[in-house]
């Protein structure tokens, strides 16, 4: 008679543990072992930092209300008007400061 070994148990390896599993399990987690590599293997399909901010940029250029031309010319004359008269005021001010100093220190 022989005797009997008294072995470690050996450890299970992942196909030994994919081959218990049932049909179903079995071909899930093979699907998701397959799919793993296939995304180590292949690069991202996401563009670059670049790329994505020029189209994010068209996209929100789109969104834009554009003023019509009337609209856009009437704007650029008030501006045109608001600027000669700070112009002016500014300018008026400076010329009344400076005969005030030039007055004061005589």
């Amino acid at each position: 008679m022989a005797k009997a070994e008294n072995k470690p148990p050996v450890k299970k390896t992942a196909e030994k543990k994919l081959a218990e599993k049932k049909p179903a399990e079995k071909r899930t987690a093979e699907k998701r072992t397959a799919e793993k590599k296939i995304e180590r293997r292949t690069p991202s399909k996401q563009p670059n930092a670049i790329q994505r901010y020029w189209r994010e940029t068209i996209g929100e250029l789109r969104k834009v209300t554009w003023p019509t031309r009337q609209e856009a010319t009437n704007l650029t004359i008030i501006v045109l008007v608001v600027i000669v008269g700070m112009s002016a005021f500014l300018g008026l001010l400076d010329f009344v400061f400076s005969q005030t100093f030039a007055f004061i220190l005589k």
